[in-house]
């Protein structure tokens, strides 16, 4: 359990969907007791029982909330939140909703292909499949790019790559001041083909619909990179054991 003496702010973890999230709230669990921890309902379409909650206990906040949740908090607050490369994200989004029968939009997908998944006019897949990681950030219906980089720029302490899963968890590690980081992946997607397997045609189609979430994620994965390198050498030797030690674990198929 972390020194909760060492923040100052109120953490809330922007849970956007298949991006590694559920096992990155695995170990937030880890580091808050459980009335530490508040949990939010999907998209931050409820507002939070204000009247109800002891903000002086609670620590983190996290669920399927975009950004603007920060705005019914009290207390100052800082964000976290995961990016994945649109492809990964798209496709995984895909098979994910294929395998589950109780997902509101399984009916809707169960008999199309990648490609009419991806092409569909269906406004609730539209925005799944479309640029939805800016959405988040921008806290907008519309994705506005403008406001997500300025956004992430100003709001984040921490914006991690999936594809770069453990050196984020460090990172965030640092920044937070975390205890044990160890993890196990959770909510993997099955029986997903790899991204080679994938037609380029199908490819080309998510990265036309994915430019906004590209400019953010490219953005994101540098930033991350400049922290990387800004380490102290002991701090580099020790990610590179974590690294090393959850490098399995690490590839992420959330």
């Amino acid at each position: 359990m972390m020194n909760v003496g060492k923040q100052h702010s109120l953490i809330i973890f922007m849970h956007i969907p298949k991006t590694g999230g559920l096992t990155l709230r695995n170990i937030i669990d880890q580091q808050y007791s459980k009335d530490a921890i508040l949990k939010f309902s999907r998209d931050g379409c409820k507002r939070i029982p204000t009247n109800r909650v002891d903000f002086t206990k609670i620590r983190c906040l996290y669920g399927h909330n975009r950004f603007g949740i920060h705005e019914q908090i009290p207390i100052s607050t800082t964000y976290i939140t995961m990016l994945r490369d649109p492809i990964n994200r798209v496709i995984s989004t895909y098979y994910f909703i294929l395998a589950r029968p109780q997902n509101r939009l399984h009916q809707k997908v169960k008999n199309m292909t990648l490609e009419e998944f991806i092409t569909s006019e269906d406004k609730d897949i539209i925005i799944p499949v479309s640029n939805h990681q800016t959405r988040y950030l921008s806290g907008t219906k519309n994705p506005n790019i403008e406001k997500a980089l300025k956004n992430m720029e100003e709001s984040f302490k921490m914006v991690g790559i999936t594809e770069m899963y453990n050196e984020s968890v460090f990172l965030m590690k640092q920044e937070l001041g975390w205890g044990n980081i160890d993890y196990q992946k959770r909510n993997v997607s099955k029986n997903r083909p790899k991204h080679e397997a994938i037609p380029e045609s199908v490819i080309r189609l998510i990265k036309e619909r994915n430019k906004l979430d590209y400019i953010l994620y490219d953005t994101a994965k540098e930033n991350l990179i400049k922290g990387i390198n800004q380490l102290e050498s002991t701090l580099k030797k020790q990610m590179s054991k974590y690294v090393e030690r959850h490098s399995e674990k690490g590839k992420e198929k959330e």
